[in-house]
């Protein structure tokens, strides 16, 4: 049966548009954007198990807690910078209690000698041979890193942020531009400051604002891809996640994210060492991941 067609990107965005319009008693809601690299061939079978993952769990997470949930998918042909640029825009708020959560599958990236930069650049190239394809300054025109991502997500206004991207964090041979440069340098300036701890009680703080930032790989590290079940990281995320909703009461809104975190970093990290990332070399693929809180 042949796959169905992609509907075009301007009717995605409508309807994701029209989801936040709707007042279905008031409830507050969770606003999800998916940018999965379903187009390329070597990870699109894998990208495709990942949005599915993560779409499932947010929603069931959502039905769980008496959220609203909005989304919308950035992927196949649709998968283009400026695609993402145009759902940012579209982000509208109930309240400050709205979660808004974007979540990556795709090819990603490091600059070298520029380690002290946790978190990777994320891949938005559409998919094409061309030459110019693979030439530095095109790649770096449809790049940005997963921090700036976030604190795009935090200008909204809502009080829990996430970014997770699930990709590489390999160094490529060029130095961060310096575009780039002043960019991750307004993020450093203007994010705030890091919790070790998120319990139920700084969550649940309405006073507290929530930004939490992952990355399924540190820097210089590949991640591991399985098309039989999808990336790994995300594969135990959307596990972990769909087993601690079921144990929670129906209607609490808190979840235990750093926990949740740590455990996924560990089985993901456990599982890629039976992985051949090249030359017979065993993956070692370790998340990282932060949590910000902003009192107010």
């Amino acid at each position: 049966m042949p796959a169905a067609k992609q509907p075009p990107f301007s009717q995605l965005l409508k309807a994701f548009k029209y989801s936040m319009r709707e007042k279905k008693k008031l409830q507050p809601r969770l606003i999800l954007i998916i940018m999965a690299n379903t187009h390329d061939k070597e990870l699109n079978k894998g990208c495709v198990k990942d949005a599915k993952a993560v779409t499932k769990v947010f929603a069931d997470i959502c039905r769980h807690i008496h959220y609203d949930f909005c989304h919308i998918e950035i992927s196949g042909s649709n998968y283009l910078r400026k695609n993402l640029g145009k759902a940012l825009d579209a982000i509208v708020l109930h309240s400050e209690m709205d979660v808004t959560l974007f979540y990556y599958s795709g090819h990603g990236f490091s600059y070298e000698k520029d380690s002290r930069r946790k978190y990777p650049q994320i891949d938005m190239r559409a998919h094409n041979d061309q030459k110019k394809y693979n030439d530095i300054e095109f790649i770096e025109k449809h790049t940005e890193n997963l921090a700036v991502i976030l604190n795009l997500l935090r200008f909204k206004g809502a009080r829990v942020n996430m970014a997770i991207g699930d990709c590489c964090n390999t160094v490529i041979p060029f130095r961060r531009p310096k575009s780039s440069e002043k960019d991750m340098n307004v993020v450093q300036g203007i994010m705030t400051g890091k919790s070790k701890t998120l319990n139920k009680k700084l969550f649940s703080d309405g006073n507290n604002a929530v930004s939490i930032l992952a990355s399924s790989s540190q820097h210089g590290q590949p991640a591991i891809t399985d098309m039989s079940i999808g990336s790994v990281f995300t594969h135990h995320l959307t596990q972990s996640l769909a087993s601690t909703i079921a144990r929670e009461p129906k209607g609490s809104q808190y979840l235990p994210w750093l926990k949740l975190l740590k455990v996924t970093a560990s089985q993901a990290f456990k599982d890629s060492k039976g992985y051949d990332i090249g030359g017979g070399k065993a993956g070692k693929q370790k998340a990282v991941f932060e949590v910000f809180i902003d009192r107010e």
